[in-house]
């Protein structure tokens, strides 16, 4: 037995809505529920899509909510541009299969305090892999190939801003000409935070 009726509850859809996404008839939807047939291989790409899970979630080959593992692949500089330090991965977190399934990710561990209160040292932070960000958001920033930062990004007209939110912190600045000679990239954006409780 598939597990649509689950995942399209838990999505809150009705049938009448999964069935508009999907471009079929509400009994279509009714039919794959009850078990009577199964979406073609095109339509369970398109409801692994929907519902942010695998098709053998869906299928229930899978257990929908098993989380995913990623590795602490080593740690980010709150602060000032630094090496990245080439460490063995030894350390994994879980992340839900939703969010799993909305693209790649890697997790980091903040070192430095510049970023303090919404960061702390040793937090983990889930960064979503991406080379591009709309202001505001907070990025991991790359200088070249090994240094790196994180910061909250405001693209100005002449340049990038990475701004540290402990104001003891100077913001870093570069022109649009240093961010394509150096040059400075986005390695990824910020979307969950792992913090001990001490």
């Amino acid at each position: 037995m598939n597990n649509i009726k689950d995942l399209r509850k838990k999505a809150k859809l009705s049938q009448i809505e999964l069935a508009e996404l999907c471009g079929v008839h509400q009994t279509a939807v009714s039919q794959w529920e009850k078990g009577r047939t199964n979406p073609d291989t095109d339509m369970l790409i398109a409801l692994s899509e929907i519902f942010h899970t695998s098709i053998g979630a869906i299928l229930g080959l899978d257990a929908p909510d098993d989380p995913v593992m990623i590795a602490v692949k080593g740690y980010v500089q709150a602060g000032e541009m630094t090496l990245i330090p080439d460490e063995d991965i030894c350390e994994y977190v879980a992340i839900s299969p939703e969010l799993a399934h909305r693209g790649e990710f890697c997790a980091l561990r903040v070192h430095g305090d510049s970023m303090f209160p919404v960061f702390q040292n040793d937090d983990i932070i889930i960064v979503k892999l991406q080379s591009s960000a709309d202001s505001n958001r907070i990025v991991v920033a790359t200088e070249g190939r090994e240094k790196s930062t994180l910061k909250r990004l405001r693209i100005q007209d002449n340049g990038i801003l990475l701004i540290a939110e402990n104001p003891e912190y100077d913001s870093i600045f570069y022109t649009n000409e240093q961010v394509r000679k150096l040059p400075v990239t986005i390695f990824g954006v910020a979307v969950e935070l792992r913090r001990e409780i001490r």
